[in-house]
């Protein structure tokens, strides 16, 4: 069975700040959502987090709904991941009620692949880096030994190894690029034999890294300027995985990458 995801992450909508334009998110997921129903015509979508630029409680939580609302109507499941703005002025039990969550960090079985939703806020520091706990940890080693089939996992912040140097904001702020505990996280990965990829976002730029035989991908914002010259960078990524082993992934907009494994 094949199964086609498409990803979005690092939308940040509301009032612009820094590199992070968020007066364009709308338009630019309108454009997602076209792209998705019109042409890649996937079976899920997932959020990896950091939906808002944020501001206050209500203003957030109206940005989140609307992007709920706007992804959904691609008409396919949509599951969402927190990332560190998002948790500021709305919280996790509020997170869940908006988006419609089960939990902070849960799995799914979908079309014969286990799907692994992961918590990088767990906690945040800084108001940027982020943590998977040890309590996360030892549920994440529960699940993927009671589990079956292929696994694919999404965090927020990377669960790889990434230089940071050449990164305009994290060159500077390294402790907060990448996950605490990643690579205990990939222990348990590695010893389970069946993820397929991990993917992330947080850095808005795109990475591949193999790991013990696992892609480790970091896949770029919707509205970032950072690395495009003041424009929003407008990419989101299309996944297809082969439950045979096959995997291909593909991020649009002003930064096109494409990477294949094996």
């Amino acid at each position: 069975m094949t199964l086609r995801i498409g990803i979005i992450t690092d939308i940040h909508c509301g009032p612009d700040m820094d590199t992070r334009l968020g007066s364009t998110a709308l338009p630019l997921l309108d454009t997602f959502a076209e792209e998705m129903t019109r042409r890649f015509k996937p079976n899920l979508i997932v959020d990896l987090g950091d939906r808002i630029n944020d501001v206050a409680a209500g203003q957030d939580a109206e940005r989140i709904l609307t992007i709920r609302s706007r992804l959904e109507s691609v008409g396919v499941p949509v599951l969402f991941l927190y990332g560190n703005h998002d948790l500021i002025n709305v919280g996790p039990a509020e997170q869940q009620r908006l988006l419609g969550k089960k939990a902070d960090y849960e799995s799914l079985d979908f079309r014969g692949f286990h799907l692994i939703l992961l918590n990088s806020q767990d906690p945040t520091f800084g108001g940027v880096g982020g943590t998977v706990s040890e309590k996360q940890l030892a549920w994440l080693d529960e699940d993927l030994r009671d589990s079956e089939g292929p696994v694919v996992v999404f965090c927020h912040h990377p669960l790889n190894e990434q230089e940071t140097s050449p990164h305009w904001y994290f060159n500077t702020h390294p402790d907060f690029a990448l996950a605490v505990n990643r690579e205990r996280a990939r222990a348990l990965f590695a010893r389970s034999g069946r993820v397929r990829a991990v993917f992330s976002g947080h850095m808005h730029w795109n990475h591949t890294q193999v790991m013990d035989g696992i892609p480790y991908i970091t896949v770029e914002s919707l509205v970032c300027c950072g690395m495009t010259g003041g424009q929003p960078a407008g990419g989101f990524t299309e996944v297809i995985l082969e439950e045979a082993g096959g995997l291909q992934v593909t991020v649009r907009g002003r930064l096109p990458m494409t990477f294949t494994h094996p």
